[in-house]
């Protein structure tokens, strides 16, 4: 466990230990649940890691990335309950 202090804007940040075992980077999004009085962070996955190892489906063929990426992680957030 590690302590981190919240700012005037309410902002944390993640200490280095824990972002290097979610292995999170400038950029990447996550998702943050409260259970109870205990908040949890989980890295949503960013459709660019997958990038070559999916089949595009033709419906969203003609999207832009920018797009595909913002419906997956639409997708993501609702699949993870939140």
């Amino acid at each position: 466990m590690k302590a981190t202090t919240v700012t005037k804007k309410g902002q944390i940040t993640i200490p280095k230990v824990i972002r290097e075992q979610l292995i999170l980077k400038e950029g990447d999004k996550v998702l943050i649940k409260l259970e109870g009085n205990i908040a949890i962070i989980k890295k949503i996955p960013s459709i660019f890691d997958l990038q070559g190892s999916v089949k595009v489906p033709k419906e969203v063929g003609n999207l832009s990335w920018k797009e595909i990426e913002k419906r997956a992680h639409d997708y993501m957030v609702k699949k993870a309950g939140f």
